[in-house]
């Protein structure tokens, strides 16, 4: 990783802190699932990476329709600092033939809200 600073590029220092599947429910309130790994930085003053990637089986609403959700749902459970960088990724095998991509993602807010359970669910 690096950042740019006074017309020179500075490598930034960070290390794979967590890799796992993360649950979610998409806008139509149906299970999915998307692959999180979290970068943290060496240097505190720097922010986290975030990348989530779209698995090829993912019986849900895609990532890029729910970002914000998941993106919510990473930093509440992960205890991470809103002001991260999301990165959104599509894997080869993710786009029916097409290129792999690396999105990078802003977001206005971070804000979790709560909501009635769909239909016949129960809350855990």
């Amino acid at each position: 990783m690096y950042r740019l600073m006074e017309s020179s590029v500075i490598p930034v220092h960070q290390h794979l802190a967590s890799d796992y599947i993360h649950p979610y429910k998409d806008a139509g309130g149906r299970p999915a699932r998307c692959r999180v790994r979290i970068y943290l930085p060496d240097d505190m003053h720097d922010a986290p990476v975030v990348i989530c990637s779209e698995p090829p089986n993912n019986p849900g609403g895609s990532i890029t329709n729910s970002a914000e959700v998941i993106a919510a749902g990473v930093i509440k459970v992960n205890e991470l600092p809103p002001s991260l960088a999301w990165i959104e990724h599509w894997p080869e095998e993710s786009t029916r033939g097409g290129e792999e991509t690396f999105e990078l993602v802003v977001f206005s807010s971070y804000e979790v809200t709560e909501r009635r359970p769909y239909l016949c669910e129960k809350r855990a």
